[in-house]
């Protein structure tokens, strides 16, 4: 509903109706309606970092860590596209449209998880040296265009086989 509607449209009655709920268990679980929020964009988020966390501390060489992240980066779109779309809203939409989340440091934190990983790289000597910071944003401006199309055209197809080819083609680049 916060996604077709938005927050501040989407009335507590609507979220339990449609939940088929009663607005007394609502309260008692969530305390709120911003906790209905919370609970949706707070847990989507932290759950996203904790399995790139894994993702990235599965081991292996670089490549297949970075893969492994990219694959889930699509996973997690394709498992939630509605979802997707409330948070890119929010994101994009003024301030005041919904409560705040700080998607500054949570964007950061990802972006340094997995720039971590490119440095272990290069320290392994999988990867030459070169700037961090701008291969950070090629990855993530590759796998967040991706992301944007098929959210607003439905292309590309988010599957394992782009995730890898995203990769690859920019690490190529990147080889010791």
């Amino acid at each position: 509903m916060f996604s077709s509607r938005g927050y501040d449209a989407t009335s507590v009655r609507e979220i339990c109706e449609a939940a088929g709920i009663t607005k007394p268990t609502l309260y008692h679980f969530y305390g709120s309606k911003e906790g209905v929020y919370r609970s949706l964009v707070d847990g989507v988020l932290e759950d996203f970092r904790a399995h790139l966390t894994a993702q990235l501390a599965d081991g292996g060489p670089v490549v297949a860590r970075l893969q492994r992240v990219a694959r889930s980066y699509f996973d997690a779109a394709r498992g939630r596209r509605e979802l997707m779309r409330f948070i890119f809203s929010i994101i994009h939409n003024p301030p005041a449209s919904a409560p705040v989340t700080d998607f500054i440091r949570y964007y950061d934190e990802i972006v340094q998880l997995i720039a971590k990983g490119v440095d272990e790289g290069v320290a392994a000597g999988e990867l030459a040296p070169g700037p961090t910071d701008v291969r950070m944003l090629l990855l993530m401006g590759a796998l967040g265009e991706a992301l944007c199309g098929w959210l607003i055209a439905g292309r590309p197809e988010l599957t394992p086989d782009l995730a890898d080819a995203i990769v690859d083609t920019l690490v190529r680049g990147w080889k010791a």
